[in-house]
C-alpha cells in the first residue's frame, strides 16, 4: 500500500520555533524527525511539508535561499537540508534506522528522503494543509496517509483529516486509513493535557446540551480586538464562577 506523510507546518513567529519543529535531541523529536522517522517506518512514497498564514526571512544557516521570506514549508525544508546528518543525534533514529550507523547507507537515506518530499506553498490553516495534501496524496495513488504534529496540536489535525476526507468521495482510497502521528515537542508552555476535547452528547446517561456549539462560538470570535477579548473572557469567567459555587458548595 503507497502511503503519504504529511508534516503539518508550525507557525515560524511562535516562541522556540526551532524547539517545536526541530526538537531537542536525544529524546524530545519535533514535527519534522519524527515526519521523516515515520516515512521511514511506513516506507512513504511521498513526504508533504505543510505550510501555514506564516513566512519569515530564513536566517538559520547558509544556503541560497539565507536572507529570503519564506513561507512555512519551504523554511521547514531548508532546515532540514541544513541540519539533516543531525537526525542521527536522536535516539529513536538511532535504534529504528539501520542506515544511521553506516555513512554509505545514510547518503542513499537522505537523498532518498528528500526526493520525496513535495511543498504546500499554499495552505493558509490546518483545513486547507489537510486538504492540498490530500490533492497531492491523490495525484500519487496514496491508499493511507499519516499525520504528524505537536502533541497539543495532532488531535485536531485527525478532526480535521475527518471532516475534510470523508465526505469528499475523491480521498476514498485512503479516507479510512488515516494514521495521527504526534511528535515529542509541544509551543512553549503548553502539553498534551492541556487539550480541550468537547464532544458533541453522546451518552444517555449525561446531559444533551449542545455544549459544543457555545464553545464553537466562542472561538469563532478570536478576530476581537484584544480588549474585546478580554472583556468576553472576563465575563465568562465570572459566570463560570457563580455556577461553580452552586455546583462545588452544594
Amino acid at each position: 500500500m503507497k502511503t503519504g506523510v504529511l508534516v503539518h507546518g508550525c507557525n515560524l513567529n511562535i516562541e522556540n520555533w526551532r524547539y517545536v519543529a526541530w526538537g531537542d535531541p536525544p529524546l524530545e523529536m519535533g514535527r519534522i524527525p519524527q515526519g521523516l522517522l515515520t516515512a521511514v517506518e511506513l516506507d512513504a512514497d511521498v513526504i508533504v511539508f505543510g505550510t501555514g498564514a506564516s513566512r519569515k526571512e530564513f536566517r538559520l544557516g547558509q544556503s541560497e535561499k539565507t536572507g529570503r521570506i519564506l513561507v512555512e514549508a519551504e523554511y521547514s525544508l531548508e532546515f532540514l537540508q541544513l541540519h539533516f546528518d543531525n537526525l542521527r543525534s536522536f535516539a529513536a533514529w538511532k535504534s529504528a534506522v539501520p542506515a544511521a550507523s553506516d555513512d554509505a547507507a545514510w547518503e542513499i537515506l537522505k537523498r532518498s528522503l528528500l526526493a520525496r518530499i513535495r511543498l504546500d506553498m499554499q495552505s493558509q490553516n490546518t483545513v486547507e494543509e489537510i486538504r492540498n495534501a490530500g490533492e497531492i496524496f491523490l495525484g500519487e495513488g496514496i491508499g493511507r496517509a499519516a499525520l504528524v504534529s505537536s502533541p497539543s496540536h495532532i488531535v485536531r489535525c485527525l478532526r480535521d483529516a475527518c471532516s475534510v476526507f470523508t465526505p469528499d468521495s475523491r480521498f476514498s482510497g485512503f479516507c479510512h486509513s488515516v494514521h495521527a502521528v504526534p511528535a515529542s515537542t509541544c509551543y512553549e508552555g503548553s502539553s498534551a493535557g492541556d487539550v480541550v476535547v468537547v464532544e458533541p452528547p453522546h451518552r444517555p446517561d449525561r446531559h444533551v446540551v449542545p455544549t459544543h456549539r457555545r464553545i464553537q462560538r466562542m472561538l469563532a470570535l478570536q478576530k476581537l480586538s484584544p480588549g474585546e477579548l478580554v472583556r468576553l473572557i472576563e465575563e465568562f469567567d465570572d459566570l463560570l464562577q457563580r455556577y461553580e459555587q452552586k455546583f462545588f458548595n452544594g
